[in-house]
């Protein structure tokens, strides 16, 4: 089975016209007409195959469909229903998880322009042979009946992500 990333988060720094990226960016989330999804469906009903259906379902599926693939943007709609390869007609599902793949690196761009850049990180550093030494003694008299290892071990972790506060 095939995998593929999605944007879970985005970040952004205080150089660069944010005003102009953001309006460009929600361009780009810019659907297609109503009448264009339901002319790639079109086109996709007949290069896949499909169940035989009244003309009713017919009209239905291609409204339905139509009018939720509207909530995305044209080039993400038109990718997913003509570039991708489908052996049968696609389920809603598959559409919607297609589309929101790869709608979602624009998303958290707006999403992290629309938020601004966030506050500097304070520096921190590892910690000193002297400043593990105490933490060590800290949790040995607080954890008494834990095993040497197990009480190295703790304190190994917790030290990994160098969060001592560094002070200019």
């Amino acid at each position: 089975m095939p995998s593929y990333a999605v944007a879970v988060s985005c970040d952004m720094t205080n150089s660069g016209n944010h005003e102009a990226a953001l309006f460009d960016l929600r361009n780009f989330m810019t659907p297609a007409p109503i009448r264009q999804i339901e002319g790639w469906l079109a086109e996709l009903s007949v290069i896949v195959a499909r169940r035989a259906d009244d003309q009713f379902a017919d009209e239905l599926r291609v409204s339905v469909y139509s009018s939720r693939l509207s909530r995305f943007p044209a080039d993400v709609v038109r990718s997913v229903l003509l570039k991708t390869t489908y052996r049968f007609w696609p389920t809603w599902e598959e559409l919607e998880k297609r589309c929101s793949a790869l709608t979602g690196p624009r998303a958290q761009m707006i999403a992290a322009l629309e938020r601004g850049p966030q506050p500097v990180e304070e520096m921190r550093r590892a910690q000193t042979e002297e400043e593990r030494a105490r933490i060590q003694a800290l949790v040995d008299r607080m954890f008494p009946s834990q095993s040497s290892d197990k009480s190295k071990e703790a304190v190994d972790l917790v030290l990994k992500a160098n969060a001592v506060e560094e002070k200019p």
